[in-house]
């Protein structure tokens, strides 16, 4: 198992963002990923699928997207974000407990938003989100800016 590869997803460029559209292939040609990479894109799927959306299992993702537009005041969106990204950890632990041959590089440790950044005037928010794997490599998800209504 240490050797299979994920694409790679990447942020949609801010001339191309459309809607609730923020990640995407990006390369022309698909890039395969493993290691930390590979974890990252799994959390990024999980934390941004909103639950019931995925026909195959509809507990798969997280709350996280119906901020998008609502009319969450932004200190509780960072309670949801906070709450996402531990119910996105223990999704994923859960699921990888069961994989024995799955590398440590690719096995999640922890993740943590580590930066909240209100931005009033839209009004919305920006966020980082920090991915640990077990043998204790690091990288970072940064959420681009996020719009709730008032």
């Amino acid at each position: 198992m240490a050797n299979t590869y994920d694409i790679n997803i990447q942020i949609v460029p801010a001339v191309d963002f459309t809607g609730t559209k923020f990640y995407s292939f990006g390369q022309a040609a698909s890039l395969g990923v493993r290691g930390i990479q590979k974890l990252v894109n799994i959390f990024a799927k999980y934390l941004l699928t909103p639950v019931g959306t995925d026909p195959t299992d509809l507990t798969y993702g997280t709350q996280f997207t119906n901020l998008i537009g609502s009319n969450v005041v932004l200190s509780d969106a960072q309670e949801v974000l906070n709450l996402s990204v531990q119910q996105a950890v223990v999704a994923i632990q859960g699921y990888q407990t069961n994989q024995a041959g799955l590398a440590d590089d690719e096995r999640l440790a922890s993740a943590v938003v580590t930066s909240y950044i209100l931005i009033p005037e839209g009004p919305g928010f920006a966020a980082a989100v920090l991915i640990t794997n077990v043998s204790g490599q690091q990288l970072q998800i940064i959420l681009p800016t996020l719009q709730v209504r008032q």
